[in-house]
This record gives structure tokens, C-alpha cells and sequence, in this order.
């Protein structure tokens, strides 16, 4: 039996997923963000699946993920996941994860702060109105 585990990685060594929806209200944030964060990371990723981020992110293939724009059936097992290997999972301002949680910030725990806070900075907490 193997458990997962999240990898304690600082930035700028830092692997940071987010997602890009074909809705601008959406996308507009989420790239605002990533803008911000690319020249202070390794690398940036776009992989297209919640599902994969989330379990990316349980087994250390990422080190943070954020998205503006979910559902439940989107993020409800893969909370779960992360926060079963060690992560953080709060909604994008910093409110404890629950099913009704639409704006996801999940992190190997070390550095979710610093992402909540560069993602208030660049205004991409939630959806653009």
C-alpha cells in the first residue's frame, strides 16, 4: 500500500498549474495571475483536467493550482486527495474548501499564502464581472 504525498517545494522552484476556460470572465483572472507568477516560479502549466491537477498536486507533480471557476463535480475528490497527502485547499481569498467552493486555490501547503496573495493582488479571487 502507497501513500501519496505532497512535495514541500518553495518558489522559484515552484510547478504552478491554473486553467483557462473559453469564458473571458473567467480565463481573464486566472491569466492575469499567471502573469504575475511565471517570473517568480519554475514553470507554469495549463493541463486541462481539474481531475489531473488535483492528483498532480497529492503526488508532488505540482506544487499549487488555481482555477476561478469550478463546480463541485469538478473539485470534490480531488479536495479530498490533496488534503488526504498533506496540501491545502481553501477557495481563491483564502475561506475554508466546501462543496460550494466555485474559486479553488489548492497548494502543497509551504507556499499557499504567498499565492493567495499574489492572486488578491492581480484581482484573480473570482470571476471578472
Amino acid at each position: 500500500e502507497e501513500w501519496l504525498f505532497v512535495y514541500h517545494l518553495l518558489p522559484p522552484k515552484a510547478v504552478v498549474a491554473s486553467g483557462c476556460a473559453p469564458n473571458p470572465k473567467s480565463s481573464a483572472p486566472c491569466l492575469r495571475a499567471m502573469t504575475e507568477l511565471a517570473p517568480k516560479t519554475r514553470t507554469l502549466r495549463i493541463l486541462g483536467s481539474a481531475a489531473v491537477n488535483f492528483a498532480w498536486l497529492a503526488c508532488g507533480r505540482l506544487d499549487a493550482w488555481f482555477e476561478v471557476d469550478l463546480n463541485a463535480w469538478d473539485n470534490a475528490a480531488g479536495a479530498l486527495l490533496v488534503q488526504e497527502a498533506g496540501g491545502l485547499v481553501t477557495d481563491c481569498k483564502g475561506s475554508p474548501y466546501t462543496l460550494s467552493t466555485r474559486p479553488i486555490c489548492a497548494t502543497n501547503g509551504l507556499i499557499h499564502f504567498e499565492l493567495l496573495e499574489i492572486l488578491a493582488k492581480t484581482k484573480a479571487t473570482e470571476l471578472d464581472p
